[in-house]
């Protein structure tokens, strides 16, 4: 017949379950008491008597102090009490009676156990003081660092995880989780794969019974245990607060020792709970951030992109309102300067649409492709896209055919041609703009330098930022997202850009990581 496994067990455990332990603690003192006296009766009845009765009356009670400083005032009593009455039976004359011949053995005897039970209710007294202290001392340590921990954590996440490996070890688990929401998830583990993984039904619902009861729950399972005894598979400590959740530890616990180990569960619920609760307001701040951000994204782009929207549709609109009136006659260079007008103002609106879409995808989390480009062949077809901006300058080229660069080739050309078509708008009319490179440091350096006016001092610190315009954009049209979209592309490429300027002009600088050169085509 198959043999089928019993069903867990649930146990709820009250607060007060350490006193068994306590108590099995006692019984193991009184059996090892016990054993004591017998073994030091059995071996100092043959060699001493009642003339020596000072000395064996002192080695008992150094038995007796022993036994009350390791196993506290009822066992130091027991063993005080079984002393004196093992002295009278073995040392003292009538031997083997519990009788007294003599008086002064009688006073030696109350004596004796006068002195044993005082001794054995101070020295359990100190006993229990050190215990207390230490026990304290670990609950005190353990708290700290999970305080600690939660402190440090760079995220919510980040400090539920490290508060779990810090209630772990404490309790040398083989893995702790904290289970919130609902239905429950895991909001921070170890990082063992049964802590990771989620709630079973069976643990979902016995977590439930443990935020009801506000006890703590430990599941059982008797086939966990080849001697048959029921073994704790798992633990349920049910958190405080408005928070709905339990922390969950695998296997059997084993507490810090003299530690009441669910009072100090209850603490590091508190913690947990605690962190939960920060979580959630973290959580409230970024989606108030980001709507605060949403709102002034919003504020900013109308005030700064109605006019270059509304600009070039109003001149659209007239130009064409102008050709369509069939009262005036217009001549073939009118018609030609509206025609030119509405080019003109179309690619302009068009510019400022695509810019507004990239950055927008940029900003949505663009995935690059990053792979090894020649730097020269993206500086030529840069040159090429921009001859129409360029055609009254001279594009100086200075980049090596040796020039390779890890980045992703789409990004990496925009940005160069946005650095060039920039230079040539706000740079001094038939200068030369200067593309060159040069390697050090372990980087590559792109530059791309014009002999304009120069940029404010003012004006550096905000150069990169969407929407920005100059101080001395003068007559130039933009929406101010060039530059943004320029530092977007290169950081997504994994580089930086700086910009230095001057009364002699500016120099946009691209750091990019260097490539292998990729080897040439195989000739078949």
């Amino acid at each position: 017949m198959p043999v089928t496994n019993p069903p867990p067990t649930l146990i709820i455990v009250p607060m007060g379950a350490s006193i068994l332990r306590r108590v099995s603690s006692s019984r193991i003192g009184l059996l090892l008491a016990a054993g004591s006296l017998a073994v030091m009766t059995v071996t100092l009845a043959p060699l001493l008597d009642e003339r020596q009765i000072t000395n064996v009356a002192l080695l008992y009670l150094l038995a007796t102090l022993a036994a009350a400083a390791m196993w506290g005032y009822r066992v130091g009593m027991f063993t005080a009490v079984a002393a004196d009455i093992l002295v009278n039976f073995f040392f003292i004359p009538p031997l083997h009676r519990l009788t007294v011949a003599r008086p002064e053995n009688l006073i030696t005897l109350v004596l004796f156990l006068a002195v044993a039970g005082v001794g054995a209710l101070m020295l359990s007294r100190f006993r229990d003081q050190v215990v207390r202290a230490n026990s304290r001392d670990a609950e005190t340590t353990i708290l700290l660092n999970a305080s600690r921990e939660l402190v440090r954590g760079s995220t919510p996440r980040v400090a539920t995880d490290r508060l779990c490996e810090v209630v772990g070890r404490a309790f040398h688990a083989r893995g702790c989780a904290i289970l919130s929401g609902d239905p429950l998830a895991v909001a921070g583990s170890t990082v063992d794969s049964p802590s990771v993984a989620p709630p079973t039904r069976e643990e979902s619902a016995v977590a439930l019974q443990a935020t009801r009861s506000g006890e703590i729950v430990r599941l059982r399972e008797t086939a966990a245990a080849p001697s048959g005894k029921a073994m704790v598979r798992t633990t349920f400590v049910p958190l405080p607060g408005a928070v709905r959740g339990v922390l969950r530890l695998l296997g059997p616990l084993e507490a810090p020792r003299g530690v009441d180990a669910d009072r100090l569960l209850g603490a590091l619920a508190d913690e947990a709970s605690l962190a939960l609760v920060r979580a959630s307001l973290a959580r409230e701040a970024g989606r108030a951030e980001a709507l605060t951000r949403a709102e002034e994204f919003k504020s900013v782009l109308l005030s700064s992109v109605s006019h270059d929207l509304r600009s070039p549709l109003t001149a659209i609109k007239a130009s064409v309102t102008n050709i369509r009136d069939s009262s005036v006659q217009w001549s073939q260079e009118d018609i030609d300067a509206f025609l030119e007008t509405i080019e003109s103002q179309t690619d302009r609106l068009s510019r400022t649409v695509s810019n507004l879409l990239e950055m927008s995808r940029l900003e949505s989390g663009v995935t690059a492709h990053l792979e090894p480009i020649n730097l020269a062949h993206v500086v030529e077809e840069a040159k090429l896209a921009t001859l129409a901006v360029t055609s009254d300058r001279v594009l100086q080229l200075g980049v090596p055919e040796s020039q390779w660069v890890r980045a992703d080739y789409g990004l990496l050309l925009q940005a160069i041609i946005n650095l060039v078509e920039n230079a040539a708008k706000y740079s001094s009319p038939g200068r030369p703009i200067a593309v060159d490179s040069e390697s050090r440091r372990g980087r590559v350096f792109l530059r791309i330098r014009d002999d304009g006016p120069g940029i404010p001092e003012s004006d550096l610190p905000h150069i990169f930022e969407k929407f920005y315009r100059g101080s001395r954009v003068g007559a130039v049209k933009g929406t101010g997202l060039g530059l943004a979209l320029v530092k977007a592309m290169v950081e997504t490429c994994g580089g930086t850009i700086t910009v230095e300027s001057s009364k002699a002009g500016t120099v946009f600088e691209i750091s990019l990581a260097p490539a292998a050169a990729l080897p040439p085509p195989s000739q078949s």
